[in-house]
């Protein structure tokens, strides 16, 4: 599956999946809030012409370059097993907005702002436990919950590994909001605000 041919087989299906747009590998909620909400195809690395596709949120005030899958899952059939679709398959269009209504668009109506954000970070495994508060941590501060965004950072700190390149980036961004936050809760917030801009234009969404 190519870019193009994702993009071009999502046009066919934004008139009835409506409150939806397209660009390049994305088909996701529009307009566009505080969480990307949508789905992604992840084609195969042996076979060119298959493909699943992604079902996700990703909160945009998080600092990031690419697209990520720690509040998503893959559509999958009635067994419960994920689905390759083929390109060249008849059936493709019609098979794929029937999983999107059914399995992806409840997934992504529950999880809409940052309220939503905090409680499925929530059920986070251990092993995510760095992820886990930082999104909580985020999205609290985003939702104006700023004393509540604080104690969140506090478990932030006790879960970062020094010996982690990408936490101690995750690191200096938490101290920069803790610091916002001690002092001018309004300027956390547009901080919060001008990270979700930078990650909107790293994602090509703007």
């Amino acid at each position: 599956m190519k870019k193009k041919q994702f993009e071009s087989l999502c046009k066919k299906l934004l008139p009835n999946v409506p409150g939806f747009n397209c660009k390049g590998w994305l088909l996701y909620a529009h307009p566009v809030g505080h969480v990307l909400r949508g789905f992604c195809c992840d084609g195969s690395g042996f076979d060119s012409t298959k493909f699943t596709v992604e079902v996700f949120c990703l909160p945009l005030y998080v600092p990031t370059n690419h697209i990520y899958f720690l509040f998503g899952d893959r559509l999958r059939d009635e067994r419960g097993c994920e689905i390759w679709w083929d390109v060249n398959d008849p059936k493709l269009a019609d098979d794929l907005l029937f999983r999107i209504k059914a399995q992806g668009i409840p997934f992504l109506t529950a999880i809409q702002s940052p309220n939503d954000l905090v409680e499925a970070a929530q059920k986070l495994p251990p092993t995510q436990e760095a992820r886990k508060w930082e999104t909580i941590a985020y999205s609290l501060a985003m939702a104006n919950e700023y004393n509540a965004a604080q104690l969140a950072l506090d478990r932030l700190v006790k879960a970062f590994d020094v010996n982690i390149p990408w936490h101690i980036e995750m690191m200096e961004r938490a101290k920069q909001l803790g610091e916002k936050l001690k002092t001018d809760a309004q300027g956390a917030k547009e901080l919060l605000v001008e990270w979700q801009q930078a990650t909107m234009k790293n994602l090509g969404l703007c």
